[in-house]
């Protein structure tokens, strides 16, 4: 009786250490999810720059923060194929008679809608891209050929700048070493 109350006081034992570190094996899936995404997120601007010449531009202006928030919206619009912001991938119903080219697959918002861990949701009427988290993805691009004078000081990369804030305050610098970026803290 005596080895069987042992083996389970070990289990107990066993058993709490597991559930109090569970909040930080989490956080670390979390953190690696958003890092993979991010990854892909820079593949498709990779390719979407190929296409196009140029990345898509979402000049920082006045605040760094919601310049990079309302890149979101222009991560989705520009890398979901969703160009007429319906929710949809545009098909070739459109303007130029073709499909939209998806730079990032499942971004657009009917592919998420339902979603247990969805890439883009309707934040403020417009749709953007969310990490897992839930937070809007930031982005930052600067126009092409602008002089190293002429830059804005706020840019970190000289072609742009992605970033997720994950759970920290994005209005606490002390907090920004808790960023997923890729510049690098």
């Amino acid at each position: 009786m005596v080895e069987l109350m042992t083996v389970v006081g070990i289990m107990v034992v066993l058993a709490g250490i597991l559930v109090a570190s569970l909040p930080g094996i989490q956080s670390r899936i979390n953190r690696q999810k958003v890092e993979s995404f991010l990854a892909e997120l820079e593949s498709g601007l990779s390719v979407y720059q190929i296409d196009n010449g140029i990345y898509p531009q979402n000049p920082p202006t006045g605040d760094r923060d919601s310049a990079g928030f309302d890149g979101a919206h222009v991560l989705y619009k520009h890398l979901s194929g969703d160009w007429n912001l319906d929710g949809e991938v545009d098909t070739t119903d459109n303007a130029a008679g073709k499909d939209e080219k998806v730079y990032v697959q499942r971004l657009a918002f009917d592919a998420n809608e339902n979603s247990k861990d969805p890439r883009s949701t309707d934040v403020g009427g417009l749709y953007r891209v969310v990490d897992s988290y839930g937070s809007p993805i930031r982005y930052l691009a600067e126009p092409p050929n602008v002089r190293a004078e002429d830059r804005d000081s706020e840019m970190r990369n000289p072609t742009y700048d992605l970033w997720s804030i994950t759970d920290a305050d994005p209005d606490d610098p002390e907090e920004e070493s808790k960023y997923i970026t890729n510049w690098g803290n």
